[in-house]
């Protein structure tokens, strides 16, 4: 291989990282979701509108509902039971503010 052709597979590969950078995660992508919410919604339900909204990600329900207990382990969605099934909300203002100020007083030590 050439330079050339070197440079051209290197300035591709730079474009589809940025390309990839500029999507947004699967949290942002969950935590809007639920925030757009007015009722509770299962890991199924979550996953099945976002693959909805995003074919091109290929997205799981099982990384989803992982995805949906690590944010309720950070405090930032909420889980409850309905007998044997699980639903989640996005946090209320007040549940997440004394986090936030929690962790910018962390970053400023």
């Amino acid at each position: 291989m050439g330079k050339t052709e070197a440079k051209a597979g290197s300035k591709a590969a730079g474009k589809a990282e940025t390309a990839k950078a500029a999507l947004p995660t699967l949290v942002e992508l969950i935590r809007r979701h639920l925030t757009e919410q007015s009722e509770p919604r299962s890991a199924a339900e979550v996953s099945t509108a976002l693959d909805q909204a995003h074919p091109e990600r290929g997205i799981k329900t099982t990384v989803v509902r992982t995805t949906l207990e690590n944010l309720v382990a950070r405090t930032q969605a909420h889980r409850s039971k309905q007998g044997s099934s699980v639903y989640y909300t996005a946090p209320t203002q007040q549940d997440t503010a004394p986090k936030a100020e929690a962790a910018q007083a962390e970053e400023s030590k």
